[in-house]
């Protein structure tokens, strides 16, 4: 083979190094193939919907959790402890009576009598006015929760709209064991401090009782 002068003949030891030459289009179109991918834009209404519904769900059980606890616990103890402060009133008067004479006690029992009607009338009306007006505050109470339920069976149901690949069973999950730790919570809180609170005792409903007398006669 004829070499011509003063060109270099290929050397076999050196390794065979082959760059492709592209065109400026072709450059242009493999650096962009290259680059990350641009961030695709937030669809605020379908991010708004979806936190909505996670929030929609949890209030449906806050307000469910609240309502049987409420109504089953807290206005219970509220009257059990009223009852028990009124019983601390007459078991001394009750404790008294024992001792009476014959006539004292036939006295008491005259009075009692005499005014036994119209107590026993007022106590009915008063009755039958508080179950009504509680009755009106436990359909309210069930309002807000129908109420908010049905927000979160609309967002539910308009989701597919939303295209909100949403995980119901995660967030099922996660809401009921919130909801469930909370309801712990709650049912120690009250069985530990709120059932054993000392309220104003018998002793000092007595001072100010007497005080509010000195002072108006």
């Amino acid at each position: 083979m004829n070499v011509p002068p003063n060109i270099r003949p290929i050397s076999f030891s050196e390794n065979d190094i082959d760059i492709p030459r592209f065109s400026n289009v072709n450059l242009q179109t493999q650096l962009y193939l290259q680059l990350p991918a641009t961030p695709r834009k937030e669809n605020w209404s379908s991010l708004i919907h979806y936190w909505a519904l996670r929030f929609s769900f949890h209030l449906t059980l806050i307000s469910l959790f609240e309502t049987i606890f409420f109504w089953n616990f807290i206005s219970k103890s509220e009257d059990k402890a009223l009852v028990d402060m009124i019983n601390g009133y007459t078991s001394g008067v009750v404790t008294s009576c024992q001792y009476l004479t014959p006539p004292a006690k036939q006295i008491i029992y005259d009075t009692i009598v005499l005014l036994l009607n119209q107590t026993t009338a007022a106590s009915a009306a008063a009755y039958a006015d508080r179950r009504s007006y509680n009755q009106v505050l436990t359909r309210n109470s069930w309002i807000y929760f129908g109420g908010i339920a049905l927000l979160f069976i609309g967002l539910s149901a308009s989701n597919h709209s939303c295209r909100n690949d949403v995980n119901w069973r995660n967030l099922i999950l996660e809401n009921i064991a919130l909801v469930g730790v909370l309801g712990l919570y709650e049912l120690m809180f009250f069985s530990t401090i709120i059932l054993n609170y000392r309220s104003i005792s018998i002793q000092e409903l007595d001072g100010i009782v007497v005080n509010e007398l000195l002072a108006a006669c």
